[in-house]
Formats: C-alpha cells, structure tokens, sequence
C-alpha cells in the first residue's frame, strides 16, 4: 500500500467501530510521519468517549502524546493490557 492508502487505512480503524488494530505496515508509517502523529494526538483527545479504539492504538498515540522526544525509540508492538478511561 502506498502511504495514503495506509493513512487511510488507520483512520478507518478509529472511525468505522471495529475497533481493528493498526498492522505493522500503519504503525511503522505513524512512527515515520510526525504530522500523522500529530493528527492522531488531536483526534484521541477529541474522540475518547466514542468507543471507537482498539486498546493497541490509543497505546500507541497516549505514548506519543506522553512523549516529550519523538527521537525515542518507542515499542509500538508491545501487546500490554491498556485501560481506555471512557
């Protein structure tokens, strides 16, 4: 997939209420794409209360959010329990 279509590809993972998981390929693109983890900073801080996310992916833009140094290695694929707060 080319990076638009993968863009779109985890917006519909939020919004559709599947509540799917991001694949590598999505999460390797959110890690590389700090406009995208900007996006996605703003639209979880917007959209808790929908139920719409799947536990990985608020994990993955909460740890973005807590970040203060994007040059951080973080471990987007890491299965851990996450509690969603809504």
């Amino acid at each position: 997939m080319n990076p638009k279509q993968l863009e779109s590809s985890i917006f519909q993972a939020v919004y559709d209420g599947t509540q799917r998981k991001w694949t590598s390929e999505e999460k390797e693109l959110i890690a590389n794409d700090s406009e995208l983890q900007n996006y996605l900073k703003e639209w979880l801080s917007n959209s808790l209360s929908d139920t719409c996310w799947h536990q990985g992916n608020y994990k993955i833009v909460r740890d973005l959010s807590t970040s203060s140094n994007f040059s951080q290695p973080m471990n987007f694929f890491e299965d851990e329990e996450i509690h969603i707060p809504f």
